[in-house]
């Protein structure tokens, strides 16, 4: 019971970070390294991505994939975001890497408990 609370509660903050890029695609464009084409259609790219993961999680189908496959995504963040963030001294950079390292932990967890057939 208490595992899916936190799974869903989980899916809710990853439907709530997919619209949010949608909706401020445009201003979170800034935000996609420079050494990356495309810019705003990333964020698009990157928020139907996690509402589809959310998604996922809601209706408990192919979850074990679908939070794998955030874990990847969100660790593509961390790499190509949040590490030149801190090393380039940006303020709090520290701790939006340690929420998307938490958040990685997160899905790996959803993605361990979740059964290969669902």
């Amino acid at each position: 019971m208490v595992k899916n609370i936190g799974k869903y509660i989980y899916g809710a903050v990853m439907l709530i970070f997919g619209l949010s890029h949608l909706a401020n695609g445009e201003k979170m464009a800034g935000m996609v390294p420079a050494f990356i084409p495309g810019g705003v259609i990333w964020v698009y790219v990157t928020g139907l991505a996690l509402i589809a993961a959310a998604v996922s999680i809601f209706i408990n189908k192919k979850t074990k994939l679908a939070t794998l496959l955030l874990a990847i995504l969100i660790g593509i963040f961390v790499a190509t975001i949040h590490v030149p963030n801190v090393i380039n001294k940006v303020p709090y950079a520290e701790v939006t890497l340690l929420k998307d390292v938490a958040l990685i932990g997160a899905a790996l967890i959803i993605s361990g408990i979740s059964k290969d057939n669902d």
